[in-house]
C-alpha cells in the first residue's frame, strides 16, 4: 500500500475511497501511440477522482452500478457464444 494513501476515517464527509483507483489516486496508462497522455505505458491521475483519491458515495454508487450492468452484459455475450 502506498504511503499517500487515503483511509475511510480521512475523508471529507458524505466520501468514500475511490473504486476506481483504490485511493491510490493514479491509475496504469495504456493508450500507447501518438495519442498518449501519459508518455507510453506510464501512470496518469484516476478519471474517476481527478487524483484526489475519494469520491461522493453516489459517484462510487454509480461506478458500481455501471460495472454490474457491464458484467452482466458479458455473461449474457458469453452464454449466447457458447450455445453457437
Amino acid at each position: 500500500m502506498c504511503n499517500d494513501c487515503r483511509y475511510d476515517d480521512d475523508l471529507p464527509e458524505g466520501n468514500v475511497i475511490c473504486p476506481r483507483c483504490d485511493g491510490n489516486r493514479i491509475v496504469d496508462c495504456h493508450c500507447g501511440g501518438d495519442l498518449c497522455v501519459c508518455e507510453n505505458y506510464g501512470e496518469m491521475d484516476c478519471p474517476m477522482c481527478h487524483g484526489e483519491g475519494d469520491v461522493t458515495k453516489a459517484r462510487a454508487d454509480k461506478y458500481y452500478a455501471r460495472r454490474r450492468e457491464f458484467a452482466e452484459q458479458l455473461r449474457e455475450a458469453m452464454k449466447s457464444d457458447n450455445s453457437k
